[in-house]
């Protein structure tokens, strides 16, 4: 409970600096032409590691190489499954490059987290609009053409299962963006973040969460066979990062 209430506390802080961050940087940004990608997204990293500290959450990690080796690279495609809103909050903070997310429209409801979402350059999505889909990959190749990272959930929104192993469908549609860009996939896999939040709900609960960060690669190196079936073959290597933790 005491975990909860601290949150809540910070909430009021947060829509505060918001309506600050609304009225210094319009100016900053309009008059002075300065880019604040990099300060926005320290902001919202900052606001996690707060969020994951009242929370409770230890994170058990493996695989970092994996993303130092991107280190020379200007940006890359990061796939991943779905457990828990957790996800987002401790994975987030893996990436040293401007990174945005795909997510639902819904969430571009929300004032303050969607004032936030959008200046980090995530996507919303609609799941049940054709339109949007290709709108979404039209986006996230300009941003990744232009140095920002994007991060997509295949699955298309959170697998409930309560075995761990168990995955949604990979949607391939979304994997011509590493196509058209020629970019690194990074795949990550995570574990147990349902336990924070969503598992007992309002509450939240200190947990152990673990993360598999697996070795990029590009579609362009794939088999044919694979490439016909990009959104399978990436399930397939999420399943055993996931089974290796």
């Amino acid at each position: 409970m005491m975990r909860l209430i601290l949150i809540i506390l910070l909430i009021p802080i947060i829509v505060i600096y918001t309506f600050i961050d609304f009225i210094v940087t319009f100016f900053i940004e309009k008059v002075f032409k300065i880019n604040l990608l990099n300060y926005r997204t320290n902001f919202v990293k900052l606001v996690f590691k707060i969020v994951l500290c009242l929370s409770g959450v230890k994170a058990n990690i493996k695989g970092k190489e994996n993303i130092e080796a991107l280190s020379n690279e200007k940006s890359y495609f990061i796939i991943s499954n779905h457990r828990g809103f957790c996800d987002v909050v401790r994975g987030y903070l893996l990436f040293d490059k401007p990174t945005g997310i795909v997510a639902k429209k819904e969430l571009a409801k929300i004032p303050v987290l969607s004032y936030w979402m959008k200046k980090i350059n995530c996507v919303f999505l609609d799941r049940n609009d054709l339109r949007d889909g290709v709108k979404m990959i039209v986006t996230c190749i300009n941003n990744i053409s232009a140095g920002i990272s994007m991060w997509i959930f295949p699955e298309g929104t959170r697998c409930k299962s309560k075995n761990p192993q168990d995955l949604l469908e990979f949607k391939s549609g979304s994997f011509k963006i590493a196509e058209k860009t020629n970019c690194y996939i990074l795949p990550i896999a995570f574990k147990n973040t349902e336990y924070v939040f969503e598992n007992q709900s309002p509450f939240i609960k200190a947990s152990n969460i673990y993360i598999n960060i697996g070795k990029a690669y590009k579609i362009s190196d794939l088999n044919e066979d694979d490439k016909k079936d990009i959104g399978r073959y990436n399930q397939k290597i999420v399943k055993e990062l996931i089974m290796e933790v």
